[in-house]
């Protein structure tokens, strides 16, 4: 009982941070999600919730997707992912873990310490975008490293976020299929989902609020700190 009233409070805190970004909501959740339902309850949960806090965003900002860029992301994205569903398969689970927690810290330390435009040559970006499905495949938080890409292409964060929530919208859908086929929608997980709602809604309300005004930069600098916190975290279970 304990640790689905904290899985509760930390689906309310990440979605106040996804409602704010349009994408750290699900990384920040997952590794304190691991640790209090396990990897799959986490996976299914937080996917499911992805989707609707994305057409959620989709809905209040519809009018700022770029759809050249979702059509591009979600291009590449799906070959990541087919790619890290595959390998979550095939590699030892507590190797992937520790592969994922040095992965958040880095993204998370380049964006508190590495500031300024980095010249990026095109097919980098791509390489890029198809890291971010295979790390969304294996564990539905592809959103740090397709940051990179969206925060090259789109300068306003309407923009940025709008287009986040349609990829997100199209590769979750993708991922949900493929959780439902492995049996994760069990009467238990199904049952932490609807108990995932009321949380949900309220962390979006006040991160939708928060979004028009407050500084993104500087909200994004406490998410990169919250993202290295959990990677030591999972480094260290």
């Amino acid at each position: 009982m304990l640790k689905d009233v904290m899985f509760l409070i930390v689906v309310f805190l990440a979605n106040i941070v996804q409602g704010i970004t349009g994408f750290a909501g699900t990384v920040l959740a997952m590794p304190p999600g691991i640790f209090l339902q396990g990897i799959d309850a986490a996976k299914m949960v937080l996917n499911i919730l992805g989707i609707l806090a994305s057409l959620w965003i989709v809905f209040v900002s519809y009018k700022s997707i770029n759809w050249d860029e979702v059509k591009k992301i979600i291009f590449f994205m799906i070959i990541g992912a087919a790619l890290g569903m595959k390998l979550f398969t095939m590699l030892p689970l507590e190797f992937l873990l520790k592969i994922y927690a040095i992965f958040i810290i880095l993204i998370a330390l380049k964006g508190i310490f590495i500031k300024g435009e980095v010249k990026t040559p095109e097919w980098i970006l791509i390489v890029v975008i198809i890291l971010a499905g295979v790390i969304h495949g294996m564990f539905v938080s592809g959103g740090p490293l397709i940051m990179i890409y969206v925060a090259k292409k789109l300068k306003s964060k309407s923009s940025f976020r709008a287009t986040l929530a349609v990829v997100w919208i199209v590769l979750n859908s993708y991922l949900a299929f493929s959780h439902y086929n492995q049996g994760f929608f069990t009467s238990e997980n199904i049952k932490l989902l609807y108990l995932s709602i009321l949380p949900f809604s309220l962390g979006m309300l006040i991160g939708n609020a928060l979004h028009h005004k407050m500084s993104q930069a500087s909200f994004l600098k406490i998410s990169y700190i919250l993202l290295s916190v959990s990677g030591i975290a999972l480094i260290a279970k």
